[in-house]
């Protein structure tokens, strides 16, 4: 009985033994990766703020922007950059493409539905001939008016731009309505855009059933070049805490080779000219 109580004294100790010696092996691995954990968050964190701060910079090099504006004569979109080369100097570089609409452009639709089974009554626009869109490639100068306006977190510039421009006249289709009788009444439409031989038929709201699709008439589109010039004030945030916003307003105006033909029986002009208020997100970075 003696000897078993050594011999499991002796396996006791050599149990305990092993756990000491073993046991801070696992403490350390355990330590180990729970730093390596920690550091990888603390990157990816690190990673998260450096994004968030990027584009945020009261003095940067370089800034990048993406607008919207509403025209007197239609909208506009387009991008801008701009290079920061010294206090109150920046140039200027923007693309910018925008939808027109003659003053006397008015939506309507035809109210009788006896021949609507042959196309939809869709909305149009009595007297339209193109739909006329421009694309403006700019460069110019930003120059800065007041750099501190109110409580030093927002700045007052002027900005000045010329370049070419391109008109897009795309032929507008309306669905006309064609009643035959031999001797039956037959009813059809057909689609057609406006020439001098219809003139009548197309000015006469009780032939025309409603406009065709968008994309009729898109390889007839006619390419008018010109010239244009704009000059607008800017209002931007000195230090900015989101997504950089400018407010713009300003004109615009541009003059072309040919006539910018809209409307029937409207005169046309080779010149356009509008004013605008715009706004515009993006980034700064050095």
């Amino acid at each position: 009985m003696l000897r078993c109580k050594c011999t499991l004294l002796l396996l006791l100790c050599l149990l305990m033994s092993c756990l000491s010696w073993s046991q801070p092996s696992i403490w350390q691995n355990s330590s180990s990766k729970l730093n390596e954990a920690k550091e990888g968050g603390s990157r990816e964190i690190s990673k998260l703020k450096n994004w968030e701060k990027w584009g945020l910079d009261s003095i940067y090099r370089h800034s990048l922007l993406l607008g919207i504006r509403l025209n007197t004569d239609g909208w506009s979109s387009g991008l801008s950059y701009l290079r920061n080369n010294g206090p109150g100097n920046k140039v200027l570089w923007a693309l910018r493409f925008s939808g027109l609409k003659h003053e006397k452009e008015i939506k309507q639709q035809r109210r009788d539905v006896t021949y609507s089974y042959l196309v939809g009554n869709s909305a149009y626009s009595l007297g339209k001939i193109n739909n006329v869109y421009t694309l403006q490639i700019a460069y110019g100068r930003e120059e800065i008016l007041f750099p501190a306006l109110i409580d030093g977190n927002m700045s007052l510039s002027v900005r000045y731009a010329a370049g070419p421009a391109l008109a897009l006249l795309k032929p507008y289709y309306l669905n006309m309505l064609y009643v035959t009788y031999t001797p039956e009444e037959h009813a059809y439409a057909q689609s057609e855009h406006f020439t001098k031989e219809n003139t009548d038929k197309f000015l006469n709201p009780a032939n025309i059933l409603g406009s065709d699709k968008w994309s009729k008439g898109l390889g007839e589109t006619r390419l008018i070049p010109g010239l244009f010039a704009e000059l607008a004030i800017a209002l931007e945030p000195g230090r900015p805490e989101s997504f950089v916003k400018t407010i713009t307003i300003g004109g615009n105006a541009a003059i072309y080779t040919s006539k910018i033909e809209m409307m029937a029986e409207r005169k046309a002009y080779a010149y356009q000219a509008c004013f605008f208020v715009g706004l515009s997100f993006g980034k700064r970075w050095h």
